[in-house]
């Protein structure tokens, strides 16, 4: 299968997205901080043949446009808004990773008739002292200077976030951080801006909830579990942050067959 690599226009700028065709309802999958659309190849080729398939590099990210000021997740959720727009997505399934996640319940929270499931792998479902802290800890951009020291504070953070696993992977996100120096900064902003328990609770559309079992939010999603008994839960294998790369079959199958059930439960 070949994937497609395009860009749309939109009126703040282009957004860089990858494609595989389909048919039926498209699948848009939204990235962490601070990865890219390269991140769902894997799951985007064990779900090929099926429903169409987008990956965007979210403003700031990739190879899509640098967003000026702070942004917020509003704004985020207007530029894929205006992507879906031009791509004629009227309504989609919603994957997203991490902070793909905070992007897909703004999407659904503002503009419900678009999203018709949401699937979420890896969740910062942070009470409101534990976001504030955390909204505090990232205020600082970390800035390049002349010694290099944010090089290697970055590939610090990487190798810390993603542990003893393929080094090309770790090479692959540390590639993307060092391409966000800002729109990792601005992301991160957002998300600790953003009350996601609050946001959620209006959300009305099927969820399924998916973590590995080594996620570094895995005390978050038993959690959230609790809190909001009709989402439908799964746990997967390792993977970390990382599991739509790592574990891209277990995504791709526990998204499938949650899309049938849906299908089976609405005919």
């Amino acid at each position: 299968m070949t994937i497609i690599k395009a860009y749309v226009d939109i009126p703040e700028g282009q957004i860089h997205y990858r494609h595989a065709p389909g048919n039926g309802q498209p699948i848009v999958f939204l990235h962490r901080t601070p990865s890219s659309s390269l991140s769902f190849e894997p799951m985007m080729r064990a779900l090929a043949g099926g429903r169409p398939l987008y990956a965007f590099d979210t403003p700031g990210f990739g190879q899509s446009f640098t967003p000026p000021d702070m942004p917020s997740m509003a704004d985020y959720g207007n530029w894929m808004k205006g992507a879906f727009d031009v791509l004629e997505i009227e309504t989609c399934v919603i994957f997203g990773n991490h902070t793909g996640v905070h992007i897909a319940v703004e999407l659904a929270l503002s503009s419900p008739h678009r999203v018709s499931a949401l699937i979420f792998n890896g969740i910062a479902y942070y009470a409101t002292e534990e976001r504030l802290a955390f909204r505090d800890r990232i205020r600082a951009p970390l800035a390049p200077d002349g010694e290099g020291a944010y090089a290697r504070e970055t590939w610090k953070m990487v190798a810390g976030l993603l542990g003893e696993i393929d080094p090309l992977l770790i090479h692959q996100e540390f590639m993307g951080a060092m391409n966000s120096i800002t729109g990792r900064h601005q992301a991160f902003s957002a998300v600790g801006d953003q009350d996601l328990p609050t946001a959620l609770a209006k959300v009305h559309c099927p969820i399924l909830a998916l973590t590995a079992r080594d996620d570094m939010f895995r005390d978050k999603f038993d959690v959230l579990l609790g809190d909001v008994p009709t989402i439908t839960g799964k746990v997967l294998g390792a993977g970390g942050i990382c599991s739509p790369e790592r574990d891209a079959g277990a995504n791709a199958e526990a998204l499938g067959a949650f899309l049938s059930n849906l299908d089976r439960t609405t005919k």
